[in-house]
């Protein structure tokens, strides 16, 4: 019997592109439905009330989502790291330039604000050296730079290279800096956490669309990534960043917990690593 399962991403991951396109789906015996969002709170809403089973997204929403002792929980991580660029108007050549500038955020104080404010932080720029705007996911910061309502933002695949093409200049490579800073992972609510038969299935056909994108010739999983909507370069930055495992990272992990300790910002009380992620869906514990 075919079970559903409603997943909310900003857009939708390599892996579960894969699994659509190649029917690893149809043949785990699962329905995925697909909801797109515009921001992270939104997806926390949706996951806590129930409206959708999984989220794909930043690991360090975890950390203010279950303040308070919330039951959202990491199940896999889909990407090895997330490809960040830190991404301004033309006018701002440098890093020191963002003073006074507006930001452009999905929330101020959680998700990839976090990275964000440490980058900064190591260039000599406090948080209050700028304007915080929450503007929503991916697609809604590029276009908020693109009109000119923010000045700078984080940005990945593909909107970081169409950015680019379009006049505004990089002035930092989150990879290059941060070369353990964890992928997107999905992470599970309640409901669908006890309700393992669902997110077994699931979680499935992801692991099998991660093994084939592992083996497959590049020209033929660049081509199935563009069956699924992905640009050319978005398409190689999946294959790069195609995980060696859905188990997330230990030291990724712990990179998210050390940033925010580092700014401090940890909730009280702080989460330990082992908080964040459930192991009962995949059956594999964190590596040491």
């Amino acid at each position: 019997m075919t079970v559903c399962l409603r997943q909310a991403v900003f857009v939708p991951p390599a892996v579960s592109v894969v699994a659509d396109e190649l029917g690893l789906f149809a043949d785990a015996g699962v329905e995925v439905e697909t909801v797109l969002i515009e921001s992270s709170s939104d997806q926390r809403d949706r996951l806590v009330g129930g409206d959708v089973d999984v989220g794909v997204t930043a690991v360090d929403n975890l950390l203010v989502w279950n303040r308070g002792g919330g039951e959202l929980r990491v199940v896999a991580q889909v990407e090895s790291t997330t490809p960040l660029r830190l991404v301004a108007r033309s006018s701002m050549e440098e890093v020191p330039d963002l003073r006074g500038a507006r930001l452009g955020v999905d929330a101020v104080d959680n998700g990839f604000a976090v990275v964000l404010r440490r980058l900064l932080a190591r260039r000599g720029l406090e948080s209050a050296d700028c304007e915080w705007v929450p503007v929503g996911g991916v697609r809604e910061r590029f276009e908020a730079l693109r009109e000119g309502t923010v000045d700078a933002t984080l940005l990945g695949p593909p909107l970081d290279e169409l950015a680019i093409r379009e006049g505004l200049v990089e002035l930092i490579s989150v990879v290059e800096e941060m070369p353990d800073f964890p992928g997107q992972g999905v992470v599970a609510g309640a409901a669908a956490l006890h309700d393992g038969e669902r997110l077994s299935r699931y979680l499935g056909a992801l692991e099998a669309a991660r093994r084939w994108l592992s083996g497959a010739p590049r020209e033929q999983a660049l081509e199935v990534l563009a069956r699924g909507g992905y640009g050319t370069g978005a398409a190689r930055a999946a294959l790069r960043t195609c995980p060696v495992s859905l188990v997330p990272v230990r030291a990724g992990l712990e990179r998210i917990v050390s940033m925010r300790r580092e700014l401090d910002m940890l909730p009280d009380p702080a989460p330990r690593v082992e908080d964040l992620y459930d192991s009962g869906p995949l059956g594999l514990e964190l590596g040491p």
